[in-house]
Formats: structure tokens, C-alpha cells, sequence
């Protein structure tokens, strides 16, 4: 008997240390080491009462990267990932999240087609979970104490229990088991189920494991599930003149919180959507992009194209069901990345197609307004072009939008037989003018460009002098005058410097954009009462620019406009 006694003490001594080792040293969801940017901001994943110890998720700033392959597991077995393009597609047949108005959730409850980007990070797909919450109809909740992720499924109760007095957590149902961490009074945790004596809990760091049911009280919860994922928009109007900027994104994008706030701009316009022949638009949204554009003050209007194709044009407008399904898919995307405004960005486009087309945007304005969100769309100067300037019908749409870009720039385009200025003063006016015939002007923006081209001339074989183009960016003109040595000359009937210079036998030209060409232009929002400005695009500037419009569309519209009542002998 003495000898079984010395042993069952034994045991219990080498038990008692091991659980203390286990206290001291245990780490839950330990990792293997990764090669990556990322490797310092990966992040233990936890699934409701499921830890996944052999993969991580990755936070940067306020993004939530999640493995793709986990998302298809656990959370929607629906989604297709297309690798090559790195874009993942989910079709919900019976949404459960809920749009700004009840009218919006009709129009989805037979189910909606949506697409993401997702990342390759370490020949891996990840997809960024924020802002998608609601669509995947789970909770996010990082715990920094033990840089755990915990995702739970959205339910209509949740079992609570509270610590009755101090206990220990272990990794299975059994006393002999190592200890994972201590458990004070008071503690709360999340049940799972009741297995014998013991309950399986989820602990406030994002541990998982038993705990004997005799130190738990447990109770159910009535949970407030609020699916909704955003409401009616407030403030969205822009007090004073607008200054926007178009924001080329290929695919991602920039990270705005990197960049200083630019004094002056009010609307920063992402170009984000497209639309397909697939029944999807090709979304390149981005949730981080409009918090941070909203933390610098500026409203987000992200613009939609048709890829400037005629034909895809034509089908689109042909078909009720693909107009549908964009409708139904922007009023999502609207929702999901809280924009502010859509920019309608419709380029060559039939002249057979036009009243079809003014009635699509007359539909997806009726719809968009149900958000409170501005519309505008993108135009041409008036001209007798069918295919890129006729099709517009402005004065219908001058009525139905809230607001007209007209692109007083390419005044000679990239294919032009001849060189010329990309936006000569008197062509500037000339299109204000005309377009001023079908818009009124408190909805008509004027179009600035941020950028000119180099015009390269040269003799074919028979000596005719034959012209091509390249765009150039405001440095991009500084740097080539400079490599060059060139003098500039300004032309005041075309309000721009200009230069020339001969190289290999060709002759290259350039009418410059620059701070007192594009003040100039910009002052005309004043001598016709418009809108404001809206310039292409953001990252062809000098930095310089935003203090010369920064000064006009604050300035007070009584002297500024006085000042140009006549200005370089133009009336």
C-alpha cells in the first residue's frame, strides 16, 4: 500500500509540474515561420471554437487579409476564385445583409453577383475581410494581447458563461490534461457545448479548450444582429466649388494614408468599376481607400466605364438583365465602401444607342438616389462626332444628373493627324459655350488636364509630314526641357508656353500644361458661374498645381470673377 501511495503521488507531482510548464510555456496557436512582407502582421486565426493552427491571417493598418482557401471552408463554400486575375466571385442567391432602405433590399432578394480582389502573399490567395463583414454574414474581433483573429458566424443567440471561481483551461476533457491558461472569477467566456462534466469555452484572449462545468454559470443571449450595412448618406453635397481629381487605379489601390492631404481638393473620383459581359462588373474597390479619403476630408465618387468598347456598349444596352445586374451591384458596392458618388464614365458609344443609354442612367440615378449619393457622368465638348459626342443627349441628362463633367481637354487626341494643344484656351471656351447650350451651369464641371503630349514629326518616303503622339506628365515636360536646354515662348492666343527642339531629323513639339496655363483655364469656372473643376488625373501634376487651384475655388467669386471679365484680349 505505502509503495502504491509513493506512486500515485509521484503521478500527481509530475502532472502538477507539467500543467505548470504548460501555464508558463504553452503557446495555443503557434506558427511556422513564413517568408513575407507581411511576416511580422500575421495573426492567429480562430473560427468560433475552432483554432486553426497551421494558418494565419495578416493584418496591415486596417486591412484583414484572410486565406482564401479558409474563407471557401468555413464561411461560404459559394466562391470562385480566379487566380490568373486575382479576383475572387461570389453569387448569393438569398442575401442576408440589408442595403439603406427596404425598397433597396427588394431589389437584391432574389440574389446578387459580386467580386473582390484578393492578394498573392507567399504563392497564397488572401482576400481583405474589411468593410465585407456584413456580406459574409460573420463578426470580426482581434485580441493584441495574444494576436488572435476571432470570426463568428452572425447568430440570433450566444451562450455566455461566467467564472465562478478560479479554474484552469485545458485541451481535452480531462484533469490529467496540461494546463492552457488560468481562469479568474468574474472571467467571461463563450460556450460551445456541454460535454459530460466539462464544458468547451472560448476564453477572452481567444483560447479554446474545457472547463469543468461546476465553476461556470452559463445563461443564453438574445443577440441584436444588425445586418445592415450602411445607412442613407448625410452631408454629401460639396459646399463651394468642387475640385475633383481623377484617380487612375489599374487594379490597386495607392495607399492614401501614405500621402499628405492636398489643401484644396474636395472629391477624389477612383477608377474602380467596369462593366463586362459576364453579368459582373469588374470591381477593383478598395474599404481602406474611402476611410482614409474620408479621414483627409474629401468625398469619393468612384467612377464606372464602359471600357470605351461600342459593342460591349451595345449589348450592355440591348439587355435589361445585364443593366440590372449593374444596378444592383453598384447599390452594393455603394453600400459596402460608403461612397459618396458615382462617376459615369460612358465613352464611344453608337449614336443608335443614345436614348438607350439616357434611360439606363436615368434608371441607375433613380436607384443610387434611393442612397442619397451624387451622380455624375463624363462628357465630351459638343461636336458633330456621332460615336463620342452626339450620343449624348445633355439636355435630358442635364435633368436627370446631379451633375455634367465636361472633358475640355484632347482638344488634338493621341491620334491626331495634327499636332496641337491638348486644351488651347479659346477651344476651352468654345466647349464651356456649347455645352452650356443643354446644362445648366450650377451642374456643369469643367475638365482641366493634368497632362500634354509630345508631338513627333517627321517625312515618310513621299515627304508628307506625318505626326505621333506620346503623353507626357507636368515633370516629364520640366525634365525634357532641362536634358534639352530648350527655351519656352507663351502663345496668348492659345494660353500655354510652348517649345520645339529637333533630334535624328525629327522635329518634337510640345504646348505646355503648367501653373499659369492651368490657372488660367481653371478661372473660367468663375466668368461662367459653373460647378467647379475636375482634373485628369492625380499623379501627373506638379505639386505646385494644388496651391494655384487651391487659391481659385476658394477664392471670393465677386473679385476673381471681375478680374477675367476680359483677360489676353478674350471677351
Amino acid at each position: 500500500m505505502l509503495k502504491k501511495g509513493i506512486i500515485f503521488v509521484f503521478i500527481v507531482t509530475i502532472m502538477t509540474l507539467l500543467s505548470v510548464l504548460g501555464l508558463l510555456y504553452f503557446k495555443p496557436y503557434e506558427h511556422q515561420n513564413i517568408a513575407s512582407d507581411y511576416v511580422q502582421n500575421r495573426v492567429n486565426i480562430v473560427i468560433e471554437d475552432i483554432a486553426l493552427k497551421s494558418d494565419y491571417s495578416i493584418i496591415d493598418n486596417d486591412k484583414i487579409y484572410i486565406p482564401v482557401e479558409i474563407i471557401k471552408k468555413y464561411l461560404n463554400s459559394d466562391i470562385v476564385l480566379d487566380k490568373a486575375d486575382n479576383r475572387l466571385y461570389l453569387e448569393i442567391r438569398n442575401p442576408v445583409f440589408k442595403l439603406e432602405t427596404e425598397k433597396l433590399d427588394n431589389m437584391i432578394r432574389d440574389g446578387i453577383k459580386l467580386n473582390f480582389l484578393t492578394v498573392n502573399i507567399d504563392d497564397k490567395q488572401y482576400l481583405n475581410i474589411r468593410g465585407l463583414e456584413k456580406i459574409f454574414d460573420i463578426d470580426v474581433n482581434y485580441i493584441k494581447e495574444t494576436n488572435t483573429l476571432i470570426i463568428d458566424r452572425i447568430k440570433k443567440t450566444i451562450k455566455l458563461g461566467e467564472i465562478k471561481s478560479n479554474a484552469y483551461l485545458r485541451p481535452k476533457k480531462s484533469s490529467f490534461s496540461f494546463v492552457m491558461d488560468k481562469l479568474h472569477t468574474g472571467d467571461k467566456v463563450v460556450v460551445f457545448e456541454e460535454c459530460g462534466k466539462w464544458y468547451k469555452v472560448r476564453t477572452q484572449k481567444g483560447y479554446i479548450g474545457y472547463v469543468l462545468n461546476k465553476v461556470i454559470d452559463v445563461k443564453t443571449e438574445e443577440v441584436d444582429i444588425n445586418r445592415k450595412i450602411n445607412n442613407v448618406r448625410r452631408n454629401v453635397k460639396v459646399n463651394g466649388k468642387i475640385n475633383l481629381v481623377w484617380d487612375y487605379v489599374y487594379k490597386y489601390s495607392k495607399d492614401l494614408s501614405k500621402e499628405n492631404k492636398i489643401e484644396g481638393l474636395n472629391v477624389i473620383s477612383p477608377t474602380w468599376f467596369s462593366i463586362n459581359s459576364n453579368g459582373y462588373i469588374i470591381n477593383n474597390g478598395d474599404f481602406d481607400y474611402v476611410n482614409q479619403a474620408h479621414k483627409k476630408g474629401y468625398k469619393v465618387w468612384a467612377l464606372i466605364d464602359n471600357q470605351f468598347n461600342r459593342d460591349l456598349t451595345r449589348q450592355f444596352l440591348k439587355s435589361k438583365q445585364m443593366q440590372e445586374n449593374l444596378i444592383k451591384q453598384l447599390a452594393v458596392y455603394s453600400s459596402i465602401y460608403d461612397l459618396d458618388g458615382i462617376n459615369i464614365d460612358f465613352e464611344n458609344v453608337y449614336y443608335e444607342d443614345k436614348d438607350k443609354l439616357t434611360e439606363f442612367v436615368r434608371r441607375l440615378t433613380d436607384t443610387l438616389k434611393q442612397q442619397n449619393i451624387i451622380i455624375s457622368m463624363d462628357m465630351t465638348v459638343p461636336s458633330t462626332n456621332p460615336n463620342w459626342s452626339k450620343f449624348y443627349d445633355r439636355k435630358k441628362l442635364g435633368k436627370i444628373l446631379d451633375y455634367c463633367i465636361v472633358m475640355t481637354y484632347d482638344e488634338h487626341w493621341a491620334t491626331s493627324p495634327k499636332s496641337g494643344s491638348v486644351a488651347s484656351i479659346r477651344w476651352v471656351m468654345k466647349g464651356i459655350e456649347n455645352s452650356l447650350k443643354y446644362i445648366p451651369k450650377e451642374k456643369l464641371i469643367m475638365g482641366l488636364p493634368f497632362y500634354t503630349r509630345q508631338w513627333e514629326e517627321y517625312k515618310d518616303s513621299r515627304g508628307k509630314i506625318k505626326v505621333k503622339s506620346k503623353v507626357l506628365t507636368m515633370k516629364d515636360v520640366e525634365r525634357i526641357i532641362k536634358e534639352n536646354n530648350l527655351e519656352v515662348i507663351w502663345l496668348e492666343d492659345v494660353g500655354q508656353y510652348y517649345t520645339e527642339y529637333f533630334k535624328e531629323g525629327k522635329k518634337y513639339r510640345i504646348w505646355i500644361e503648367d501653373d499659369k496655363s492651368i490657372e488660367l483655364k481653371a478661372k473660367l469656372i468663375y466668368r461662367y458661374n459653373l460647378a467647379g473643376i475636375a482634373s485628369w488625373r492625380k499623379g501627373f501634376e506638379k505639386e505646385s498645381i494644388w496651391a494655384v487651384l487651391n487659391n481659385i475655388v476658394e477664392a471670393n467669386n465677386k473679385d476673381i470673377s471681375l478680374s477675367i471679365v476680359k483677360f489676353n484680349g478674350l471677351n
